[in-house]
């Protein structure tokens, strides 16, 4: 793992680095390594591959927040990752491994379902419909409890009719996308009061919101629980964003290589995020409620 590390104002002198495999108390152990503050980088090799580990960085006169990879591998699970780790307004950090969020979970392997219960999930929500979750079931240790929450504006055979239509440009796909996230703002308002029901509960944690690609309906969700704690709006953002780097929409594209350069475009657009779907919901949103909050 590559750390890198500011400090300000300036300091002279060695910089120690803490780890544990639980976010709590990490100062407390001895430090696994020591740098020069003027370094402004160093490698940490973990334990194990499948350990997950935080770290702190500490001077004489300054620490750092808890450090952890928010993205997760996984070896058939798409979009793995920790919704935690974040700063709030009030600079206050989120607990990591409370909230994670993922793509479909039906195609899980021995490997997937083994990591998903040492990161301890106790609660899985599921926001596919209730056709393709009956399609897919969930494959993970029968004794996480599974919560099926169907939001589907853009039901799966809708997306297949948008993929098979090659007059389908990359504008119509990118309103397509928009409506759709105003449909879920719209009309499934009961589901999200039931998700923030759930995550109420200390009972319930720690708890995966689960989607198709893990990007849309659980984008949001991720979006209203980040904006509910107090996480900066920009920050948010760059969450919902962080898809780009999680979905490999080349593989998907690869499909529809042989069509026309406009449809293949669409079909990128459509399996991909875009700052134009998360900010035009915002400013929906903002326009007819007045904010977010209300």
């Amino acid at each position: 793992m590559l750390l890198k590390w500011e400090v300000s104002p300036d300091q002279e002198g060695n910089i120690n680095i803490y780890s544990s495999q639980s976010d709590s108390d990490i100062s407390a152990f001895t430090p696994i390594k020591t740098s020069n503050i003027t370094d402004q980088v160093t490698v940490i090799n973990p334990s194990s591959p499948d350990i997950r580990e935080f770290y702190i960085l500490k001077t004489t006169a300054a620490y750092s927040g808890i450090i952890a990879d928010r993205i997760i591998e996984m070896s058939n699970i798409k979009n793995f990752r920790d919704v935690g780790g974040y700063f709030t307004r009030t600079d206050q950090q989120m607990k990591w491994g409370k909230v994670f969020r993922s793509g479909d979970l039906s195609s899980a392997t021995l490997y997937d379902q083994e990591r998903i219960r040492r990161l301890n999930i106790k609660t899985i929500i599921d926001f596919r419909s209730e056709k393709t979750a009956k399609r897919f079931p969930i494959l993970v240790h029968p004794n996480i409890r599974k919560i099926s929450l169907p939001i589907s504006p853009m039901d799966d055979e809708k997306i297949d009719e948008m993929m098979d239509d090659e007059n389908l440009t990359r504008s119509d796909a990118i309103r397509d996308v928009q409506d759709s996230y105003i449909g879920i703002i719209e009309n499934y308002k009961s589901e999200f009061a039931e998700m923030f029901n759930i995550l109420t509960d200390e009972n319930n944690y720690p708890v995966l919101l689960s989607g198709s690609l893990g990007k849309d309906r659980v984008g949001l969700a991720s979006f209203f629980i980040l904006y509910a704690v107090g996480v900066p709006q920009n920050v948010i953002i760059d969450d919902y964003l962080l898809s780009r780097q999680t979905i490999d929409v080349s593989s998907i594209a690869e499909n529809v290589k042989s069509k026309p350069e406009y449809f293949q475009e669409a079909v990128t657009a459509l399996m991909s995020v875009n700052p134009a779907y998360i900010n035009y919901t915002i400013d929906y949103v903002n326009q007819k409620y007045g904010s977010i909050d209300n």
